[in-house]
Formats: structure tokens, C-alpha cells, sequence
């Protein structure tokens, strides 16, 4: 007989112990988008368990496309996907622009008078958000107060750096800028368009077509219907203003 021949016995066994594996194979785990989104995103997920709590039961999930628009008010928002730019109070221009893995809104908890926020997705976008007075009442003002301080400044330099870079650089250097900027959030593929890019700026589509043409050119980008291609991120860097 083959040392290696099976009998009758050891089949059974082994179909035995397949069945049994089939049969009592562990469901996965099921988690709720709202709890996927705490564990997905860097800052939240650090929080303290109140506040990962209170945005697993009150909080509100919100998905735009590329292109598409959201006005939001008193909430605070968690970026889980994509980028958003908000708008200013007479929604002229931008005046942040909002990655994967940070927040906003934590001023809306501080004051009564509340001005609703545009955001525009750059690209396709997700994030979580719930009430500020109710984290205000969870928390404690104090508590809601150092967070907000801590990313005070930080929001403070960057709306000074957009304001400077709309007054004094031209519309090519903007583009490569936004672009780059979205290339260190999102990858090299961006699924974006340049008339979604032009109203970010604030600018003509046609300014914004010239720009992304010379990059082009320029071996810095490929521009495909409905997104573009960073190919040499270094070269794209230079073009950029830097802001």
C-alpha cells in the first residue's frame, strides 16, 4: 500500500473537519459606518471616550462628490475621505481647505452667532459631524476651549497664507499649488476637474485649463477625463507658489 494513499476513515475525517469549520466559521465582526469613521480618523480616535460616544450616537454622516457643495452650521466636523474647501462668510473664496484626518468647526462652540459654512468637495469626500452644543455640554466650555486653542493658530496661518497667495500670485503658480496640495492628501491620482479647481480659486475655468495644459506640457501632470495624474511631484512642487 502507498504510504501516501488515504482510507476511508481519514477522508471522512477530513471532510468531517471541514464541515465543522464551515459550519461554526465565525461571522465577522459588523461594524455601523458612525463607529467605522471613529476608528478611521487619526484625531478622533484619540479623543476621550465621551466624545468617540457621542459622535458613534448623534453624529451625522456626509458624503459629496467632486464638484458638489454642502453648507454646514454650529457642528464639528471630522474629515474621514477626500478634501473640502470652506468658504468665507460671503462665499467669495476659500479660505482653508480640509484633508483627510482633520476637523473643523470647533469655533462654532464658543459663540452664539453662527454663520453657516460652504464647503466644496475637491474630491470625492466623507465626513462625520455632530452638534457643537452638544459637545460643549458634554465636555465643558474649559475643555472645549483648549481644543479649539490648540488649532487656533495653526487655522490662523493658514487663512493669512491663502488671503496673501489670491493677492499676490498668479493663477499658474495657484493651480500647481492647489494640485500639490491635493497630491499630499489624496496620491497621485486625483479624481478632480479643473472647473472644480477654478472655483476653489475663484477663477475663470479657461485661466485654470491654461495652467493645467502648461503642466502638462511640462511632464507634471496628465490631465484624462474627470482627473488628473501627478507624474513628477518634484517638478509640480517647483511650479507651485508654495503657500
Amino acid at each position: 500500500m502507498n504510504a501516501f494513499a488515504l482510507t476511508g476513515r481519514h477522508v471522512r475525517g477530513m471532510l468531517d473537519s471541514a464541515s465543522y469549520e464551515e459550519t461554526f466559521r465565525p461571522e465577522p465582526v459588523r461594524i455601523d459606518a458612525r463607529s467605522q469613521a471613529v476608528l478611521d480618523h487619526p484625531v478622533l480616535r484619540l479623543m476621550p471616550d465621551e466624545v468617540q460616544g457621542l459622535i458613534r450616537d448623534r453624529g451625522r454622516l456626509r458624503s459629496l462628490a467632486a464638484g458638489e457643495c454642502a453648507t454646514t452650521g454650529a457642528t464639528v466636523g471630522f474629515v474621514v475621505d477626500g478634501a473640502v474647501a470652506a468658504f468665507d462668510r460671503k462665499n467669495i473664496a476659500c479660505v482653508s481647505l480640509h484633508g483627510r484626518g482633520s476637523m473643523f468647526g470647533w469655533e462654532t462652540s464658543l459663540t452664539s452667532s453662527v454663520y453657516p459654512t460652504r464647503f466644496l468637495a475637491m474630491l470625492g469626500s466623507q465626513w462625520i459631524e455632530a452638534p457643537a452644543e452638544d459637545l460643549t455640554d458634554l465636555m465643558g466650555q474649559t475643555w472645549v476651549e483648549h481644543v479649539f486653542a490648540r488649532h487656533a493658530l495653526d487655522r490662523l496661518v493658514r487663512v493669512q497664507a491663502e488671503a496673501a497667495c489670491n493677492a499676490v500670485h498668479q493663477v499658474p503658480q495657484r493651480t500647481a499649488n492647489w494640485i500639490f496640495r491635493l497630491y499630499q492628501m489624496a496620491g497621485r491620482e486625483l479624481r478632480t476637474t479643473q472647473a472644480v479647481l477654478a472655483q476653489a480659486m475663484g477663477v475663470q475655468r479657461t485661466s485654470v485649463n491654461a495652467a493645467v495644459k502648461a503642466l502638462e506640457r511640462d511632464g507634471a501632470v496628465i490631465l484624462s477625463r474627470g482627473r488628473l495624474v501627478v507624474t513628477d511631484a518634484e517638478r509640480l512642487e517647483r511650479f507651485a507658489c508654495g503657500c
